[in-house]
């Protein structure tokens, strides 16, 4: 019965609210504009009906009675104006030399009333703050023909695809990826998958996956520490070639150690350590009346190089792939033995820098590049032609490294070079949203090898030259460099900066 007879008298209870027009309890009253607010009361504002001055509520016969006439505590004593802090009154209205103000109070322009501002906590960032610009998205694919070009080599076609994303112009990229697939006139065959990773653990790490597939039946072979001028020989020769399969992969990762916070124009900096696993497995055959047979006839060159790497590396700068300014470093050391897979014994140490300032305008830039590349033990053939680091180059003599010398020209056991571009970007379309720039470039490019350190500085090869280059979004490269040497000239047509 207490059930029944509570639901009627609320009900009953309810019917009455609205008969007799006023709200209930439970209604929600609505949330006023600030402009239906009224006015807010000045607290030095004085009620001159009352007599002037600051009057108690009792004096000024309010409903509140002081706590003397009830016969509690004395009556507080009011604070003059002159001594209220600054926070409490509003701006134009403190008065000059502690008067209270005449008139009505100063009104606030109105505001508009965030009534979801709890939204804006730091734990629960703002959509804002991570809004892309309509008609600006984060993501950028880029497919294209790929065509290359270099002695040796010749015209190679194919196709590649690239994916980048970064939330904002500028910023690094998040992700980028890319597949390519290429086959050169000369039958040399190049495919791979690269893909780096970025912040995926949000702390500023970088994943990088990459595999290969390689054949080249013009694999170039002049000798080890051979710094003879071949000047007036045919370089492309079948005498100088070999036949070369590569298939193989690798998996990076690195670490953030220590970040140097970005200062005026300059960007921030990033050192991390760097660890990965790398295999390769190498099938070299040698041409019949070849120079490589002559100097081995008996060996077996195929290898399996399974590698161990670690280093450091250290980013400042503000674009990856054409920097304008900062630093990007490397020192890694490689070990490969029977313990990682590997047919010998052998290892490498690196170290990379490359330097990026601008002069005077953004478009113009002058970048450098310092490399060491030191093998011991029983390294294997192609190891010998390389520049290690982050990416592997040929060296010394190629698109990566001397420009206008032969591919792969000089090898050996110890590899020093050094190159300075300037490039000038002086054009720059717009094309929908996106942007193309258009520019020249001028490079100088010296390298030593040798077998043995105090052989090193004794024979310096010295080429140079001059280039196109186009940049699409800042993240798509495309050169043409016209390299010149004593023995030989190169026009190269890559995707990339030389560094």
């Amino acid at each position: 019965m207490v059930t029944p007879l509570a639901t009627v008298l609320f009900i009953l209870t309810c019917f009455a609210a609205r008969a007799s027009g006023h709200s209930a309890a439970w209604d929600q009253e609505p949330v006023p504009k600030d402009s239906e607010l009224p006015p807010p009361t000045d607290p030095l504002q004085s009620d001159e009906a009352a007599g002037g001055g600051l009057k108690s509520d009792a004096a000024a016969g309010g409903a509140l009675k002081s706590d003397a006439a009830a016969g509690g505590m004395p009556e507080p004593t009011p604070v003059p104006a002159a001594a209220l802090p600054p926070a409490t009154v509003p701006d134009g209205a403190r008065p000059e030399g502690g008067k209270p103000p005449v008139g009505p109070a100063p009104t606030l322009p109105p505001r508009e009333r965030v009534r979801w501002s709890w939204l804006t906590h730091p734990l629960s960032p703002t959509p804002s703050q991570y809004q892309i610009r309509k008609g600006k998205s984060p993501h950028r694919v880029l497919p294209l023909p790929s065509v290359r070009s270099q002695p040796g080599v010749g015209l190679m076609l194919g196709a590649n695809i690239s994916y980048a994303y970064r939330r904002h112009e500028g910023d690094p990229n998040r992700i980028y990826m890319i597949l390519e697939s290429r086959v050169s006139l000369k039958k040399v065959q190049d495919h791979s998958f690269f893909i780096r990773l970025r912040d995926l653990l949000r702390r500023e790490e970088v994943f990088e996956l990459g595999v290969l597939g390689y054949v080249d039946p013009v694999f170039p072979y002049f000798g080890i520490g051979n710094n003879t001028n071949l000047e007036g020989i045919d370089l492309q020769a079948r005498y100088y070639q070999a036949h070369l399969n590569t298939v193989g992969g690798s998996l990076t990762y690195q670490h953030p150690l220590w970040l140097l916070p970005a200062r005026g124009d300059k960007p921030a900096g990033l050192l991390r350590s760097y660890a990965g696993l790398a295999y390769y497995a190498d099938r070299v055959r040698a041409y019949d009346n070849s120079l490589l047979l002559a100097e081995h006839p008996a060996a077996d060159l195929n290898a399996r190089r399974g590698l161990i790497r670690v280093g450091l590396t250290w980013d400042r700068r503000d674009n990856e792939w054409s920097p304008g300014k900062g630093s990007l470093f490397d020192v890694i050391v490689d070990n490969a033995g029977p313990w990682t897979g590997s047919t010998d014994a052998w290892g490498r140490f690196s170290a990379n820098f490359r330097t990026y300032w601008t002069l005077g305008v953004d478009k113009l830039v002058l970048a450098h590049r310092l490399s060491f590349d030191a093998l011991w033990g029983d390294a294997p053939l192609v190891p010998l032609g390389e520049f290690g680091g982050l990416l592997t180059t040929d060296g010394l003599g190629g698109a990566a490294a001397g420009r206008g010398w032969m591919r792969r020209r000089y090898i050996g056991r110890l590899k020093a070079f050094g190159s300075l571009e300037l490039r000038f970007e002086p054009l720059e379309l717009k094309v929908r949203r996106h942007t193309l720039g258009i520019g020249l470039k001028g490079f100088v490019d010296l390298g030593v090898v040798a077998e043995r350190m105090q052989d090193l500085p004794k024979h310096w090869h010295v080429s140079g030259g001059t280039g196109l280059q186009v940049i699409w979004d800042r993240f798509a490269v495309l050169r043409l460099d016209a390299g010149f040497s004593r023995e030989s000239f190169g026009i190269y047509f890559i995707n990339e900066h030389a560094f």
